[in-house]
């Protein structure tokens, strides 16, 4: 036989597995969004029990398994960024509850023991008077200062603008930081925010997050809502020790009367402040 037919019949061959492959995984894939579909069908009829419906927007997420991670309190970093902002010489007091007072020329900043900031400075730069302004101006210091990373994405809201970030590539639902600037060149500094990068501390399989499970913890436990319009998957920032923070793997639920907080492997309820 020639080996131009004994080529073509092998390309024949090649392309027919192929074709045989991309069907198979037309079917699974065919299959999956089937079951899914259900899935979402048959709770969507559980939560109607409960008085809660589905948005017509809302999908399903894919169920998923998360490591529980730690990051270590940097008093050296929080330091850092009172200096900053604070500018000259900072006095520091110790408090009995493990807050760390500093206090500088323009103003003072707290760090609190589970990580919480909050205090008051000058800005030195003139005061904005509407909110792209204010995102401006936010975004700038918070970069001066050191709080902002790579991945921070900002909101603002008047003359209050937020900065947000990540962990592991998820949000960290209430690891944030708002300035809210009173009009008169200074600002008011709040928020929960860590420093260094995420590591597991253990050897383990992680925690099962699954979408179903945690919606219906959420209506069985009579949330004040009519309708559920989102649910993302991600962590939350929470004391660990008086030198390490824990990021705990949680469902936020978007509905019509807020979003909520759903620890993955406890299936508790938190309402997150908007």
């Amino acid at each position: 036989m020639q080996w131009g037919k004994v080529k073509n019949i092998l390309i024949v061959i090649l392309v027919a597995v192929n074709a045989f492959l991309l069907c198979n995984l037309g079917v699974k894939q065919w299959q999956d969004w089937e079951r899914v579909r259900e899935l979402q069908a048959n709770l969507g009829e559980l939560l109607a029990g409960y008085g809660i419906e589905l948005d017509a927007s809302f999908r399903l997420p894919g169920d998923t398994v998360l490591p529980t991670l730690s990051v270590d309190r940097s008093r050296t970093s929080e330091e850092a960024v009172a200096a900053a902002a604070l500018g000259g010489e900072l006095e520091r007091t110790e408090r009995e509850d493990g807050a760390v007072l500093l206090e500088g020329a323009s103003g003072s900043l707290e760090w609190q023991a589970d990580g919480r900031l909050q205090g008051e400075c000058a800005t030195g730069e003139p005061a904005p008077e509407e909110e792209k302004q204010a995102q401006r101006l936010a975004q700038r210091l918070l970069e001066k200062w050191g709080l902002a990373s790579d991945d921070a994405a900002y909101t603002a809201d008047g003359l209050s603008v937020t900065m947000t970030g990540t962990a592991a590539g998820l949000p960290v639902f209430n690891r944030q930081i708002s300035l809210r600037f009173d009009g008169q060149g200074g600002a008011a500094v709040s928020g929960l925010w860590s420093f260094g990068t995420p590591y597991t501390t253990v050897q383990a399989s992680g925690t099962a997050c699954v979408a179903s499970d945690a919606l219906l913890a959420f209506a069985a436990n009579g949330q004040d809502c009519t309708r559920i319009t989102s649910m993302t998957i991600g962590y939350r920032l929470q004391s660990d020790s008086g030198r390490r923070l824990q990021l705990t793997p949680t469902w936020k639920i978007g509905t019509d009367s807020g979003d909520y907080l759903v620890d993955c492997a406890k299936k508790t309820i938190l309402e997150q402040e908007n």
